[in-house]
């Protein structure tokens, strides 16, 4: 009798030790997502941060945006309003910054603050040099090749309007080499064709399609402007198009 009487009391100590160790082991637990609950959202620390701030005037009240031209401020605002009367502290600087930074014409964006109650915005808007006409839509592009919103018919811009593979790419070097032949800007450009990614085709505001050097694009822009300086008005409205592929020579196409 003593020997199973012996043997129930083992058993009962170790239930009772199983259940010990499950009750610390849920504890330990329950203390733990407790304690990563608080750190994660830092709940404690922003009630104290922000009645200390609301109490000392230390509260998100106003920002300041630099003279912006693409975009509008009221996007700004969108973003920004719903921080203010936080506390100063606690607003989180590199989240407005990405989404600000997400919006369409900014290359790069720039916060920072006073420790008081404003925040200072600087954006660097990106700068067109041309737009790009693809799939019957034209778009607005950088000197980095990267197309940034649609174009809005805007009578107060010039571009050129640029079309085939790779033409953004490559638009840029063409530009340059526009702005070495000084004289050829009387004529004004339309559109600028980029043929087989290999050479330019460009049209001109008088419809005058002009076929350039693979190579020798800067020759090709003053051969044409030697040629049509020894053209009269009337001979030069009857031109369809002039190729001058060949820097020896043009071939010249007529209406």
């Amino acid at each position: 009798m003593k020997t199973a009487f012996n043997k129930k009391k083992i058993n009962l100590l170790f239930v009772i030790k199983i259940i010990k160790y499950f009750i610390i082991f849920f504890l330990i637990i329950f203390l733990s997502y407790i304690i990563y609950d608080d750190l994660k959202n830092k709940k404690r620390y922003k009630n104290v941060v922000q009645e200390f701030s609301e109490n000392f005037n230390y509260q998100f009240k106003i920002y300041e945006v630099n003279n912006l031209y693409k975009i509008e401020k009221n996007e700004i605002s969108k973003i920004i309003n719903k921080y203010l009367d936080q506390s100063i502290f606690l607003i989180p600087l590199n989240d407005i910054s990405n989404s600000i930074h997400n919006l369409k014409w900014v290359k790069t964006v720039n916060l920072s603050t006073n420790l008081k109650n404003k925040i200072k915005i600087e954006i660097i808007e990106y700068q067109p040099i041309g737009l790009y006409a693809v799939n019957n839509q034209i778009f607005y592009f950088s000197e980095e090749g990267k197309i940034i919103d649609q174009y809005k018919e805007n009578n107060n811009e010039k571009f050129i309007i640029f079309q085939g593979n790779e033409s953004i790419k490559e638009a840029n070097r063409l530009l340059k080499t526009l702005d070495k032949v000084k004289k050829f800007e009387q004529f004004k450009i339309k559109e600028a064709y980029y043929i087989n990614g290999r050479r330019w085709n460009i049209k001109l505001a008088n419809e005058i399609m002009v076929y350039l050097s693979e190579k020798n694009i800067e020759t090709s822009l003053r051969n044409y402007i030697k040629l049509v300086e020894k053209l009269n008005k009337s001979e030069i409205e009857i031109i369809q198009s002039i190729d001058l592929r060949n820097n020896e020579k043009a071939i010249i196409s007529i209406k």
